[in-house]
């Protein structure tokens, strides 16, 4: 979760407010919305209100996002981050989770108490309801993270261009893949059919990437360590989502938090995410706004987007 203001990049991104926060969309049911998920609309005064209480709070940042000429990042930030609180609200009224005033109360002090939003996005108006949010998405890692497992096929690439090449050839069918997988293994690339996962084996990867959280027939590709130059390229076989039926053992909050933010992906993946242009593109993997598609941080196909499966 991206909860502080970031001097340099961050504050760096906030000129065309006027553009950014004044209205969306190319269709009737985008007029107004920065964003819909599913069948909720979140208008973008929702954004600007948020910009605006930032900004009253955070002074010093006004003549800085002048100077640097942009105001588009917080805006993407807020957006997202809305979008990610009408992910959570849909996700936990589908699996019954809530969070009690002691789970916010102790999100808050993790956070350095009421009183600590000094250059954070959060205000003391939306801090309770932030917290929550984001309680919420750790009791969503709980509920799912010892019943969580998934198989799959993949192989790796080194560069962006060679995993979504590779994606793209994955979502063209079993025989595809074989060759695929086949051509890589010969070359000496790791790459393999059938890997099976459990959450509870490989807590770190459930709580960083994607593959617990995509059906099957979805191609995912993204790096598993950001910037390493190490994609992983893989076809979902298979995934198991059994809720807990007790207390997730072993594991930390914060571990489970990221657990459940990935669960958000399918969440999305089932109700869509429409983001307004003016915010950039919705990265399907990242789970949150980014400039342009040539900035997501991996690549997901749908299985029915698939050829000759």
């Amino acid at each position: 979760m991206t909860i502080s203001l970031r001097r340099g990049r961050l504050f760096a991104s906030l000129v065309v407010a006027g553009v950014l926060l004044s209205g969306c969309g190319s269709g009737p049911s985008q007029v107004g919305a920065a964003a819909i998920v599913g069948d909720q609309r979140i208008p973008v005064t929702e954004v600007q209100s948020w910009f605006s209480e930032v900004l009253a709070k955070e002074p010093e940042l006004r003549p800085q996002l002048r100077e640097q000429g942009q105001y588009d990042e917080l805006g993407r930030t807020l957006a997202g981050q809305l979008v990610r609180q009408e992910l959570v609200a849909q996700a936990a009224r589908e699996n019954g989770l809530t969070a009690s005033e002691q789970q916010v109360t102790d999100m808050i002090n993790q956070w350095g108490g009421p009183q600590a939003t000094e250059g954070k996005i959060f205000t003391p108006e939306n801090l309770h309801e932030m917290a929550r949010t984001e309680a919420l998405v750790t009791e969503l890692g709980r509920r799912y993270f010892d019943g969580l497992a998934v198989t799959f096929d993949f192989t790796q690439a080194t560069t962006r261009a060679e995993a979504e090449r590779k994606a793209h050839q994955m979502a063209q069918g079993d025989a595809a893949v074989r060759d695929l997988i086949a051509a890589d293994a010969k070359a000496g690339l790791p790459a393999s059919a059938g890997q099976q996962l459990r959450a509870v084996d490989s807590p770190k990867l459930a709580a960083s990437t994607p593959l617990f959280s995509a059906e099957p027939g979805t191609v995912l590709a993204f790096e598993p360590e950001p910037n390493s130059g190490q994609w992983l390229v893989a076809l979902i076989r298979d995934r198991k989502a059994a809720p807990s039926a007790g207390p997730a053992g072993g594991v930390d909050d914060q571990t489970l938090q990221g657990v459940g933010t990935y669960l958000l992906g399918a969440t999305a993946d089932r109700v869509g995410v429409t983001l307004s242009p003016r915010y950039g593109v919705w990265d399907p993997i990242g789970l949150q706004p980014v400039p342009n598609e040539g900035e997501t941080t991996g690549f997901r196909i749908e299985p029915h987007h698939h050829e000759g499966s």
